[in-house]
């Protein structure tokens, strides 16, 4: 990260502290803060309808049992999502706010062909990352789709992690950040107490050429300290605070 750059802010479910996540209103919060990523989660209806969703089930957010899988979009449209109004449709949130990138998080394998599919079809390649734990999944995306941007599986950013402390060289053109649109490693501070974002961490990132983006971070003086550190981006589920927070 260059000096002068600022650490970004990218809203977490669309900021689930501040307004139900993942919701017309979180949606409508990112445009409100003037934010240009939103982080959020994709499922898809029985026929195909690309939604927002954490959750593969209704009851978390709306008390009930049934699984979106299993649901046809008429009938998913008459639930409400969180915030007094239906879910939001993929296609739908690309078109009602072209000024918002999305970083979408493929939750299962299911819904790789329909987001894809309804990405191509608002002509919105520019302005989607997609992200996965499953580096399968990621490699099945960029396989049917080169000008897909997307960032690292889990098993890279393990990877990624090994070059950062390797005491010698070690080869990494098998890695997933050499092929393909691949621009960020997203992160959890630490991993079952072993430190992720350290400062080889970040350097080796910048130095192949992607960001680091690190979740989930709400804590002030985290925020702080990662930016102080050189991360790009802090995703957080309390965007207003971070802005606040970070400039």
């Amino acid at each position: 990260m260059s000096p002068s750059r600022r650490c970004a802010v990218v809203a977490h479910r669309g900021g689930g502290v501040e307004v139900p996540e993942n919701t017309w209103s979180a949606v409508e919060h990112v445009a409100e803060l003037g934010l240009t990523w939103m982080e959020t989660d994709l499922r898809a209806t029985a026929d195909g309808v690309v939604v927002l969703s954490h959750d593969a089930d209704l009851l978390r957010t709306a008390g009930d049992p049934r699984r979106i899988g299993e649901l046809a979009w008429e009938e998913l449209a008459q639930v409400d999502a969180g915030d007094g109004r239906s879910f939001v449709r993929l296609d739908e949130a690309l078109a009602a706010h072209p000024g918002i990138s999305f970083n979408i998080d493929l939750k299962d394998s299911a819904v790789v062909q329909p987001a894809l599919q309804a990405v191509r079809e608002a002509d919105a390649l520019g302005r989607v990352r997609f992200a996965s734990f499953s580096a399968r999944r990621l490699a099945v995306l960029r396989r049917q789709e080169p000008r897909a941007t997307t960032s690292l599986g889990i098993g890279d950013v393990a990877g990624l992690m090994l070059l950062s402390e390797a005491a010698v060289p070690v080869p990494h053109t098998r890695w997933a950040w050499t092929r393909g649109r691949v621009d960020a490693a997203q992160v959890p501070v630490s991993y079952h107490r072993v430190p992720v974002v350290t400062r080889r961490f970040i350097a080796r990132a910048h130095a192949a050429g992607l960001e680091v983006h690190v979740w989930t971070v709400d804590d002030p003086e985290q925020m702080r300290s990662l930016a102080a550190r050189g991360v790009d981006a802090v995703i957080t589920d309390r965007p207003a605070l971070a802005l606040d927070v970070l400039g």
